[in-house]
């Protein structure tokens, strides 16, 4: 296992190991905004990327965001719409979780997967993100809200905090041969950098929970939680941290 790479972000990170072997034909499942995409194709010019999302809208920015990539609008929850053996590289990031049988997409994966052919799935560990604020409860529960999601995001069948460090697991119980896990770790000391990768999120989920009664934070709390997260940061106590792991997998010849 690795720890904190030099890679500047998990796309950065999920484009070096998509490039670290043949990749003529790459595929993204779950493609949101087209953050690896984007970053495989400033570094190399693939002969064909694929990105495959549910919502319609992200997919037409991606499409236009990196030229030539073929955008397919599908739900992974549903066999994927693509023949045996025709990707060298499925790569994914935050996606898992979001599927009720990630046992039967890994299965997928295998299938499209040339053989020899490589997975690269990252997932953030939702209930590794951490804050420095004065009241250490609050924190948690806010966080803890967070993880849970008790409003669910458009799209998410279902939620899983613990993807992350579960999904080593569910690819060695797969037909897939697991070859690494890494840990990627995110850390910002000022709260503008935080805000932008995790906490507007956090606390906008946070909000929408609170304001149905669900979760473990009232509406007020989550306010003090974002006041003090300025208090920190103006004094310089602020640190953010979230973890991701990233793992490679070959198909085997025979799958």
């Amino acid at each position: 296992m690795e720890a904190s790479p030099d890679a500047k972000s998990v796309h950065s990170l999920l484009a070096d190991l998509v490039l670290g072997g043949p990749a003529e034909t790459v595929i993204d499942l779950g493609a949101g905004s087209g953050d690896t995409l984007a970053e495989i194709r400033a570094r190399a010019p693939v002969g064909r990327l694929a990105a495959v999302d549910v919502d319609e809208n992200a997919l037409a920015k991606v499409v236009v965001r990196i030229p030539g990539t073929h955008g397919v609008q599908h739900d992974v929850a549903a066999p994927l719409p693509f023949g045996d053996e025709t990707f060298d590289v499925v790569v994914s990031h935050n996606m898992l979780e979001c599927v009720r049988e990630p046992a039967a997409l890994l299965a997928e994966i295998g299938r499209i997967l040339r053989p020899g052919g490589r997975a690269i799935l990252g997932h953030t560990d939702f209930e590794t993100v951490l804050v420095t604020i004065e009241d250490r409860d609050l924190a948690r529960r806010v966080l803890r809200t967070y993880a849970e999601l008790p409003v669910r995001y458009r799209h998410m069948a279902t939620c899983d905090p613990w993807m992350g460090r579960r999904l080593a697991g569910l690819v060695r119980n797969s037909r897939l041969s697991l070859e690494s896990v890494r840990a990627f770790v995110t850390v910002h000391t000022n709260l503008p950098d935080a805000a932008e990768v995790r906490l507007e999120e956090v606390a906008a989920a946070a909000r929408q929970a609170a304001a149905r009664g669900l979760g473990y934070v009232t509406p007020e709390e989550v306010e003090h939680w974002r006041d003090q997260l300025r208090a920190a940061d103006e004094t310089g106590h602020f640190l953010f941290s979230e973890t991701a792991f990233v793992v490679t997998a070959t198909r085997l010849t025979e799958v």
